[in-house]
């Protein structure tokens, strides 16, 4: 059986975004025909790499060997020490040492990158020395614009689009996601491929599925899932909301954290409706999901997937989301059930739409959303990179 290296800056239990959820599933789906073993950063200074075993899969976690972790979402960074774990992150010199050597010991038949902060490009040119093939995951813009400080971005995006001639094969989570770094001329000699996130079957969510309620001429339970973000548009959401009925909406449920929480909160004001129910365990979301009738995601930014979509389908709850990045790639009929980013008037429009849907209309939807769900599944992940896994293997990179 072949040895699969999947590296990625962050690795479960420690989480901060959709990233991780779906690397943990890649490497659990993969498991099932290669060897596969996990790369990552951890939380600890100590010059050692940790391993453990989680859901089957080794993983290996080295020292972050840079000026913190950036998977401590608690601690308060300066600005400047952001920038200079940022510039030290180009080309982490002792993670290369550690990650050549880690290869060297492994020799793994192709590694599989997704998110680098952390590993730094280092990744890329110690399995390039080793001629080891990568593949490479595209699963946010880091690469083109790691921070909001225009003349680093502008710097790093050189060095890593340079970088990217290293990569054997490219896969973009969404289309535009693809097609926003292949524009750029990055990944000039990797082969190109559109894989899109799945999400975990269980029987626990089709059993969700089947008890969810169709409310009709209720006031409607909203639910946003997701971090609290500029980016991430929910004061357009909290605007829509306060400019309905109470007859039309009966709650908001704003579930996840963040550094704009205050700033929400006191656009919320006294409005009752508007509740804050704190991050969710990843347990919790699909029986959340379902208690909603409506999943909206108001993004501003480009997001490049939106696994919330997907997750929120599952049980059968239809989701309004702005038309921005992959979003209309996933959405069911995006023509219908998309709105404008930046745009409170537009949500509300979409809100009051399904609340005037007949009732009849409401449970089709139930069903055709978990039926588009279904799509997103481990066989078709499984399939679409064994495709790109094995022509690799074959002719060794």
């Amino acid at each position: 059986m072949e040895k699969v290296l999947i590296a990625h800056s962050l690795y479960p239990p420690h989480i901060i975004g959709g990233a991780e959820i779906s690397t943990q599933i890649l490497a659990q789906t993969m498991n099932r025909h290669y060897e596969v073993k996990v790369i990552t950063v951890g939380g600890h200074e100590k010059r050692e790499i940790r391993t453990e075993m989680i859901n089957g899969v080794e993983v290996s976690r080295l020292p972050y060997n840079n000026r913190y972790w950036i998977g401590d979402t608690v601690q308060e960074t300066s600005a400047a020490n952001k920038m200079m774990w940022r510039v030290q992150d180009i080309f982490n010199i002792r993670q290369y040492r550690y990650i050549k050597a880690f290869l060297t010991r492994l020799q793994p038949a192709i590694i599989h990158t997704q998110n680098i902060p952390g590993l730094s490009l280092a990744i890329w040119k110690a399995a390039h020395e080793l001629n080891i093939p990568v593949v490479h995951t595209l699963r946010d813009f880091s690469l083109i614009d790691p921070i909001k400080i225009s003349a680093y971005s502008r710097l790093y995006r050189q060095i890593s689009r340079r970088s990217s001639r290293m990569i054997s094969s490219v896969i973009g989570i969404s289309n535009h996601i693809l097609g926003s770094h292949t524009t750029l001329g990055f990944f000039e000699r990797s082969s190109k491929h559109v894989i899109h996130n799945i999400v975990e079957e269980n029987n626990n969510v089709q059993q969700l599925y089947a008890q969810k309620e169709i409310h009709h001429h209720q006031p409607l339970n909203i639910g946003y899932f997701g971090q609290l973000t500029e980016v991430k548009g929910v004061q357009y959401l909290i605007e829509a909301v306060k400019s309905l009925g109470q007859d039309i909406v009966g709650n908001l449920h704003i579930f996840g954290d963040g550094p704009l929480l205050h700033h929400l909160k006191q656009l919320a004001g006294s409005e009752s409706r508007i509740i804050f129910r704190g991050k969710l365990d990843k347990s919790q979301i699909a029986l959340q999901m379902k208690e909603m009738d409506l999943t909206v995601v108001p993004s501003t930014w480009a997001e490049p997937f939106g696994r919330v979509v997907i997750e929120s389908y599952q049980v059968g709850t239809p989701v309004y989301a702005s038309r921005v990045g992959g979003m209309p790639e996933i959405l069911v009929e995006p023509g219908k059930f998309s709105f404008p980013a930046y745009n409170s008037e537009a949500i509300a429009q979409g809100i009051l739409q399904y609340y005037h849907l007949p009732e009849q209309d409401k449970v089709q939807l139930k069903q055709q959303c978990y039926a588009h769900s279904q799509t997103f599944n481990e066989a078709y992940l499984l399939k679409e990179h064994i495709n790109i896994y094995d022509k690799l293997i074959r002719r060794g990179g």
